[in-house]
């Protein structure tokens, strides 16, 4: 019984180290080659066919001579701005486009992003990039996808509401709105853009109308452009074993996240239909863009996404063809866009002003213990705005759990205490019926029953504290609101990256060890030893690529593990009274033996009395040491009983004294 509790602990340690291990040795990544979902007949990811060049039929038309063309002249963008105290958004007169987002917090200006979820973190002067593309930045570019009729690309949309600069601070209110209009003898088309900054929200709509007269018809397949940047040259792994601060392209279909870095994207343009969003993803920051769920008639939206070698990316999001005739009014679309952090508030807020299910909060992906994950995160948060400190808040969210499982923990020591107690017990269960395996797991049990143990109970602090664990990793490696937040400036800047110099590792290598040496020993098996010295050499190594915060809490974790075993090991009255009846019942055990041995080495005649029983001996609770090999050395002074024993000394003078 002691080999099982041994066994499951072992095996529980070695579950979480792999887990811990594969999490960041192998990082999830969906699919970057075609998916296809699972039965027959579902639907599939799959690259766009084969291009020449990475290149789609926005506001390319199937009519060769169609007259609407661009203008000759470069028009000039008036740009007018929308300020808060979260980001800045910028919009241009130049295809009536939002061409900045830009989040404000100072700690982006360390990430390659420097804050922009819009494309080049630099001003965007190349409106004209190639001929094939509108620009190499922005969203919301508004045009018709291998079209009969298409909108000329880089005229000037007249803004009909708004001003050059608002200011539209987060109060919950119903945002500001910017408005842009864009009329000709074919089309009609006005875009209004209404900002909610209490959840980094957009919504878009827009009304687009195609002027035919008669009995003219026209197929056309509304679509829109948004944009994203990847620096070419970064390296996917990353520097530091954690996520990738990387963008990439992210859909999210039938309940299912497809990820596609940016150099696969640059080799293979990626197609999805019937999305519910999509857009660019980011260990920690998020663009996406959310098609209103239309009626019946239209709901396969398409996406197409592309790249190319300067690191641009972007996006086409299609809705279906339709036969357009004369006389049809506007035809009306509506997009929610989320340009902010992965902050999860933030993201299920977003449902409430979008008024339908966008399906943003699904990109934070907890795992198994996302329902141990969110509520850690929420007390995270809560202390985080008492004290203002990310680590401070982790130290007290430590404090907090070990409280939590404090009464588990404190059971689960006593019964480890015990089983140390019973140690030489079973040292000589084993010894003594070496050769039978039944028999020693039979009375092993027995003893246990015996004195009221439970060895499985010992696993109780890593089987409580291994989903914390893995829950905070989840939640450190995805949650916005600790990124880039420092704990030391100048030592630790970030808690979702490593230790930059290595040192919360280090000491917390040391601190588990000594822990170990502080938790009670149930046996000299190789299990305990690498309990005692594998474990803390395991993590120790491992946390050297731990995020800074996860490091920081099994840090604070251990200390105070190791204080709580000094408590144990010194003032709790019942461990020390359990010790103190371990031992008596140890030494009692051993004691017993001895008097039966002697009785049966005695001769016939010799002047025994055959039937008196041995004495009962006397044991002092409180100056009863433990046991250890020395029981084994006592037990050899016996001879076997089927050899007549050579009497002691004393045994001898007792004798002469009785006749």
């Amino acid at each position: 019984m002691e080999g099982q509790g041994k066994r499951l602990l072992l095996a529980v340690a070695l579950a979480l180290g792999v887990m811990l291990a594969w999490s960041w040795i192998f990082p999830s990544e969906e699919a970057q080659q075609p998916k296809t979902g699972s039965g027959s007949g579902s639907g599939s990811t799959s690259a766009v066919p084969t291009m020449q060049v990475p290149t789609s039929q926005f506001g390319v038309s199937t009519q060769p001579g169609h007259k609407e063309m661009a203008p000759a002249t470069k028009v000039e963008p008036h740009e007018s701005t929308i300020t808060n105290s979260r980001f800045t958004a910028k919009f241009s007169s130049v295809d009536g486009v939002m061409s900045s987002w830009k989040l404000a917090d100072p700690r982006y200006d360390r990430d390659d992003s420097k804050g922009e979820m819009l494309g080049r973190p630099e001003e965007k002067t190349n409106l004209e990039k190639k001929d094939e593309l509108v620009g190499s930045g922005g969203a919301f570019f508004v045009n018709y996808w291998q079209s009969e009729l298409v909108v000329p690309r880089g005229v000037e949309w007249k803004r009909t509401s708004g001003a050059d600069t608002q200011q539209c601070e987060v109060s919950g209110d119903a945002g500001c709105k910017i408005s842009y209009r864009y009329s000709s003898d074919l089309f009609d088309l006005e875009k209004t853009y209404t900002i909610i900054p209490e959840a980094y929200l957009v919504q878009f709509n827009v009304k687009a109308q195609v002027k035919l007269t008669g009995d003219q018809t026209a197929q056309q397949a509304l679509a829109v452009r948004v944009w994203s940047f990847e620096k070419p040259d970064t390296k996917e792994k990353g520097g530091n074993q954690t996520a990738a601060r990387l963008f990439a392209s992210s859909t999210l279909r039938d309940g299912t996240l497809y990820n596609t870095s940016f150099k696969d994207l640059l080799k293979h343009p990626r197609w999805e239909p019937s999305i519910t969003w999509t857009g660019f993803e980011h260990p920690y920051l998020l663009a996406a863009y959310a098609p209103k769920p239309p009626n019946a008639m239209f709901e396969d939206v398409q996406k197409h996404t592309y790249a190319d070698a300067a690191g641009d990316m972007w996006t086409d999001i299609v809705y279906p063809w339709m036969k357009v005739k004369a006389n049809d009014g506007p035809m009306s679309r509506e997009i929610v866009a989320y340009l902010g952090p992965k902050n999860y508030a933030d993201l299920d807020r977003a449902d409430g002003y979008a008024a339908f299910s966008t399906g943003f909060k699904d990109t934070i992906d907890l795992g198994w213990f996302a329902f141990i994950g969110r509520p850690l995160l929420w007390l995270l948060l809560k202390f985080y705005s008492f004290v203002g400190n990310w680590g401070i808040a982790i130290i007290l969210l430590t404090f907090l759990v070990k409280a939590a499982t404090l009464y588990w923990t404190t059971k689960s020591m006593r019964s480890m205490k015990a089983m140390a107690g019973l140690a030489p017990q079973i040292k000589t269960i084993n010894d003594k019926y070496k050769d039978d395996r039944q028999r020693i797991q039979a009375e092993t049990m027995a003893l246990y029953k015996q004195h009221n143990v439970n060895p499985i109970a010992g696993c109780l602090p890593i089987l409580l504290q291994m989903p914390i664990w893995i829950a905070l990793y989840r939640m450190l490696s995805s949650a916005g609101e600790l990124y880039m937040q420092p704990f030391i400036p100048g030592w630790i800047n970030d808690l979702t990256a490593t230790d930059p110099y290595y040192i919360l590792p280090f000491v917390l290598v040391g601190t588990m060890f000594v822990q170990a040496r502080l938790t009670p020993a149930t046996g000299d098996s190789r299990q305990q030893k690498f309990l005692q010295y594998g474990m803390p050499l395991m993590f120790g190594v491992m946390s050297f690529f731990f995020p800074a915060g996860l490091t920081l809490y099994i840090f604070t974790n251990t200390v105070l593990s190791a204080l709580h075993s000094i408590y144990m090991n010194k003032y709790d009255k019942k461990s020390l009274e359990l010790t103190a009846k371990m031992r008596a019942a140890a030494e009692a055990a051993k004691a017993a033996e001895k008097p039966a041995a002697k009785k049966g080495d005695a001769k016939p005649g010799a002047g025994a009395k055959p039937n008196k029983p041995a004495a009962k001996p006397v044991i002092d609770v409180e100056s009863v040491e433990s046991s250890s090999s020395s029981d084994r050395d006592d037990d050899t002074d016996a001879a076997p009983a089927s050899s007549p024993a050579k009497p002691r000394p004393n045994q001898n003078k007792k004798k002469k004294r009785k006749r």
